[in-house]
């Protein structure tokens, strides 16, 4: 019987499961960061700054004092929350090593996911999706330096976010509910926390910050829990939005 030739066997590399990172238990120190976020950004502690002596003459404008409100609160909170979570935040750069292209790719893929489908949405209702923040910024921008502007809304701010409605709403709160039902209750929460204090005008003002909110939940769960992953994401975002706000916006015709 002729017997067929033999082929050299090669091993089999196994393919590398994305790593789930462990946001671990919820402990007093994120308790203390909690409430003392809801004591200054939703109920209004945030104001008692501004009643400092001296605090409001120091500043050229109206505006200017009010991006000094939130240097101070969003600088206080990143170390509030860095304490909290660093070890967790920096170990979760990791997920780079599984599935990197598509990680890298999806960093300015997910910002034009984001657009385009908010874009999409507001076609078919026949609205255009309004940003409250959008006109904010847009009047910061003659009173705050771009750089300056950077370091507090994408740098400082996407961190104290990401640790509040990622890290510990979708991934210290899932060890007790659905991966899922935390992601909606982050999603609703995201957004929502951008319109306290002005209320909502038109429920498509709340869109952009609904689809942001899914589509850096999605990318969260996605890349095994990882802080780091939503963080970067939000901060493509918020970067884009200055840099339009900053750099394109003023070469554009008046009225457009």
């Amino acid at each position: 019987m002729h017997q067929l030739p033999e082929y050299p066997s090669y091993p089999v590399v196994p393919r590398r499961r994305q790593r789930v990172f462990d946001a671990g238990r919820f402990t007093r120190g994120d308790l203390f960061t909690v409430l003392a976020y809801i004591v200054f950004f939703v109920l209004g502690g945030a104001g008692l700054i501004g009643l400092i002596p001296g605090y409001v003459g120091a500043f050229e404008t109206e505006q200017q004092a009010l991006f000094g409100i939130n240097l101070i609160l969003y600088v206080s909170f990143f170390v509030l929350a860095m304490i909290q979570c660093g070890p967790q935040f920096f170990d979760s750069f990791k997920t780079m090593r599984y599935y990197p292209w598509a990680k890298w790719l999806m960093l300015p893929g997910g910002w034009l996911v984001t657009i385009i489908s908010t874009a999409v949405i507001s076609m078919l209702v026949g609205q255009v999706a309004t940003s409250e923040n959008q006109a904010m910024l847009e009047e910061m921008s003659n009173a705050v330096p771009l750089p300056v502007m950077l370091a507090v809304t994408a740098l400082f701010g996407p961190f104290v976010e990401e640790y509040l409605f990622r890290h510990l709403l979708i991934g210290k709160l899932s060890r007790k509910l659905n991966v899922w039902v935390c992601a909606a209750i982050s999603v609703l929460a995201f957004a929502s926390i951008h319109f306290i204090g002005s209320g909502i005008g038109n429920w498509t003002e709340i869109l952009p910050y609904l689809m942001l909110g899914v589509m850096m939940s999605v990318a969260y769960i996605l890349s095994g829990k990882s802080m780091a992953y939503a963080y970067m994401l939000h901060v493509i975002n918020n970067a884009i939005a200055l840099l339009m706000v900053y750099l394109v916006y003023p070469l554009l015709p008046q009225g457009i």
